[in-house]
């Protein structure tokens, strides 16, 4: 049995946030919704950018060439470039290409796999974690940005990405 059923809401909230990034312009994409923040566009491509960064970079999943960020662990938006202004058909491809790699991993991955140690070193630091804790730091932190977003679209009275109805 894959792990897929263990996290049978991550594609319904992958799906909503797209289609919510599907909507927005160019000026709603550049909105920061408050001091020391980044603009709605960095923060969405961050969140595209750390899943291959987590799945590709730290667990060494294959597929990060196939996405807009193949070097995820030293080069994504927010993080490390605030200068490549992404719009919204670039941030829907690198959510689709990026979940695509999630996909794959919960439909690949069995429970026994969720215990496995990964090791990496970034330049002497070292971190050391399981699948499993790698996995649900990444679906927390998709949930994590999502409600940053949804409060700064509320504030700019924009629809929310709504994260409780399946199906919709």
């Amino acid at each position: 049995m894959t792990i897929r059923t263990a996290f049978p809401s991550w594609p319904h909230y992958d799906r909503a946030l797209r289609d919510t990034v599907a909507t927005l312009t160019e000026g709603q994409l550049a909105a920061v919704p408050g001091p020391d923040r980044w603009p709605l566009w960095a923060t969405i491509g961050h969140i595209g950018c750390q899943r291959v960064s987590s799945f590709c970079g730290l667990l060494g999943e294959p597929g990060a060439d196939e996405t807009p960020y193949p070097n995820a662990l030293w080069e994504c938006p927010g993080d490390e470039d605030l200068e490549h202004v992404l719009d919204a058909d670039q941030l829907v491809t690198g959510l689709d290409t990026s979940f695509a790699i999630v996909e794959r991993c919960l439909d690949d991955w069995t429970f026994e796999m969720l215990g496995e140690t990964v090791r990496h070193d970034f330049d002497g630091d070292i971190w050391e974690h399981t699948r499993g804790w790698v996995l649900q730091r990444s679906l927390a932190h998709d949930v994590s940005h999502c409600t940053e977003i949804n409060e700064a679209l509320t504030t700019a009275g924009l629809p929310q990405i709504n994260l409780w109805r399946e199906g919709d």
